[in-house]
């Protein structure tokens, strides 16, 4: 279950603040927990494996990766992140009751032999059940090898906003997988598939709260994306498995400049450059260790004194998105990173998505080299106070404008096709300019080709030429990433965008889903795509409370993956009696708790947004509900299920047909996979 903290019912609006604002609150690791498997496999090992000879080598000498770790025989990724979350909980104070989100953000969610890639439900709800989260909102972030500092972008945010107390952020990569259909095809040195050769499997998590000291935790999160270089790097399922294509070295020497602007706003805003100890570049090849160390040196005043380049290459590879905090785990144990050593992150992924992160430490390097349980921490600094969350009453977000397309959506179509077109619907209803967009945020689940790497949200930034490149850190940039979670994704991707708003992270935000059928079984989603812009509510119009749930007991009422054939990879569904049933009887038990939340009685709902499963459904939840059907927002034509685009129809459906009066409160329901039930209410 996730809500808002009571807190957030009576706290004041920002002008009944004290004038005084109170120390900045960080967010510190309570606990890290690494899982590798335990198989070792050689540099030489890999490439005796492939198909076809590749005499470029010293490959060893030129990556400087001797070996990593391989998964895969009883080990996958869920399984990988099963076994961090445990070594995370197991060196903790809390346990899983006190977790309020969980947020999983690895790239790679095969699962199984042959190459079976999980679609629904997400992996965190998957784990969530597994651990017993009961109190947590959970849902998977994805953003290539970004992810995990997006995942810990997004808990900073809520918590340093009073929104949450405690979060655990979560990977587990399997990704020699990738490796393993490469070595079947490469056929040169010239191959653009040649990185699947360099990767690694770890699993890493971390439990993040509020610091109760000033001068630990994390100083700063900032990230941004590139889209005009997303397609550098692609993964996508193929006949022999998943690959990556990768542009290597226009990739690496794209990210330099960006990286080097954003560092010399970065470091000397935080006052931090004379006091880093260590710098951890994404760890991928020695050369790009080598380019980090550059921008650094350019970074820095002439006077600072020499930082350590944190170099895990040798007996991990790339391990993705995990990479930063499996060097982390293996630096402090030899010793190397030590309690209150400050450490900037690197950050660099495909799509392209380029940040640094400021942290300093407590005693956490010592509890990791004594393998010690999580001890207090003597005081460095006056214990600060909790911050105090913004009221969704004194700070609404609203739905400023929408895009979706006309149905039945004309094919043939595609990810891409389709999620541009809704954009540039909404975009012209708007008030805003494309590079007023700030964030955006992509919650479709089945995509065209079945690409996971990058987000597919950075692609359509680089289809729309969204703030696409920097040439100055003055410049407008955006952050672009996607919230994979069926079809409660949407609600939950608005949830995380008005939370972002509200605590001023960003000014505006575009929400966007598209759906494909895929080869195989069809999952009987509609074919079409759209889009929200939300913004800073001038008034009462927007967003109030929002609510969700959880019903893992059903978590294997429907699955979805991929599994590679001959022929290519298709998708299997499996959906188990009663699933409709299951989710009115989830949804029943959760709007009541929404109203009482909210202050309000069925008979104030003007308007009621539902699942757009099909009429049948939107029926019983009528009766379910004993709210008259006639207040029913139904736009699925009978059996049409808008799945993702539920919530954008309704919204168009309602502001085209003028349904709405000024301060009307309209109810807004998904459920999804898992089973996950998501409510909320918004004034119009």
């Amino acid at each position: 279950m996730f809500l808002h903290p009571p807190s957030l019912l009576d706290a004041p609006s920002p002008a009944a603040l004290p004038a005084r604002a109170p120390p900045k609150a960080t967010t510190l690791i309570e606990s890290l927990g690494v899982y590798l498997p335990p198989k070792v496999v050689t540099t030489r090992e890999v490439l005796h494996g492939c198909r076809t000879a590749l005499r470029l080598l010293p490959f060893e000498t030129l990556t400087g990766i001797q070996s990593r770790r391989m998964a895969g025989d009883t080990e996958f990724s869920i399984d990988l992140a099963k076994r961090a979350v445990a070594d995370c909980l197991a060196r903790s104070r809390h346990g899983p009751q006190d977790i309020d989100l969980l947020l999983c953000a690895n790239i790679s969610r095969c699962d199984g032999p042959h190459f079976r890639f999980t679609i629904e439900p997400s992996t965190s709800l998957r784990l969530k059940r597994h651990f017993g989260f009961g109190h947590a909102l959970a849902l998977d972030i994805s953003n290539a090898c970004a992810g995990v500092f997006t995942a810990l972008y997004l808990a900073d945010a809520l918590i340093t906003l009073g929104v949450i107390e405690r979060a655990l952020v979560v990977s587990g990569e399997y990704l020699t997988s990738l490796t393993l259909a490469a070595q079947a095809a490469i056929d040169g040195i010239r191959d653009p598939r040649l990185a699947c050769l360099t990767l690694g499997d770890a699993g890493i998590a971390l439990v993040l709260e509020s610091s109760p000291h000033d001068g630990v935790g994390f100083h700063a999160i900032d990230l941004f994306t590139l889209g005009r270089y997303s397609s550098y790097c692609v993964a996508e399922a193929t006949n022999d498995g998943p690959i990556m294509h990768t542009r290597y070295r226009e990739m690496a020497e794209t990210s330099i400049m960006p990286a080097l602007l954003h560092l010399r706003h970065v470091l000397p805003a935080a006052g931090s450059a004379p006091s880093l100890a260590h710098a951890i570049p994404h760890q991928t090849t020695r050369s790009v260790l080598r380019d980090a160390a550059r921008v650094l040196r350019d970074a820095l005043p002439g006077s600072a004194p020499a930082v350590n380049i944190v170099n895990n290459l040798c007996e991990r590879g790339n391990t993705a998105t995990t990479t930063h905090f499996v060097a982390v785990r293996d630096h402090a144990v030899k010793g190397a990173i030590r309690s209150n050593d400050r450490v900037l992150f690197m950050v660099n992924g495909s799509g392209l998505t380029v940040g640094n992160a400021l942290y300093t430490f407590d005693d956490l390097p010592d509890r990791l080299r004594n393998g010690g349980p999580t001890v207090a921490m003597p005081p460095i600094a006056s214990p600060r106070p909790r911050p105090r969350a913004p009221s969704p009453s004194a700070s609404r977000v609203r739905v400023e404008s929408v895009g979706v397309l006309p149905l039945p959506t004309p094919g043939p179509t595609s990810t891409l096709d389709l999620s541009r077109l809704a954009a540039e619907r909404c975009l012209a209803e708007s008030a805003y300019h494309r590079n007023a967009i700030d964030l955006l945020l992509y919650a479709g689940v089945y995509r065209t080709d079945f690409v996971f790497e990058p987000a597919i949200a950075a692609l359509i930034a680089g289809e729309l030429g969204i703030n696409d490149t920097l040439d100055s850190i003055d410049q407008s940039r955006t952050l672009a990433f996607d919230v994979f979670n069926s079809s409660a994704g949407f609600l939950n991707a608005c949830f995380l965008a008005a939370q972002l708003l509200r605590g001023q992270k960003h000014r505006t935000a575009m929400v966007l889903a598209s759906e494909v059928e895929n080869p195989g079984d069809r999952r009987g989603v509609t074919e079409t795509a759209s889009a929200l812009i939300l913004d800073r509510s001038p008034g009462r119009t927007g967003f109030g409370h929002f609510l969700f749930k959880s019903f893992t007991d059903y978590v294997d009422g429907i699955g979805a993956w991929l599994n590679a054939v001959p022929g290519g990879p298709s998708l299997s569904v499996v959906k188990g009696p009663g699933l409709e049933d299951h989710y009115l009887e989830c949804v029943l038990r959760v709007v009541p708790e929404l109203l009482a939340l909210e202050g309000l009685d069925r008979s104030d709902i003007a308007l009621v947004m539902p699942p757009q499963m099909s009429s049948g459904f939107i029926a019983e939840l009528s009766a379910g509900l004993k709210i008259d059907q006639d207040r029913f927002v139904d736009v699925t034509r009978g059996d049409t299920d808008l799945f993702t685009s539920s919530v954008p129809y309704a919204f168009d459906a309602i502001l085209r047909r003028g349904l709405a009066q000024p301060g009307d409160a309209g109810l807004i329901i998904t459920a999804g996979a898992g089973i996950e039930v998501g409510c909320a209410i918004y004034y119009f």
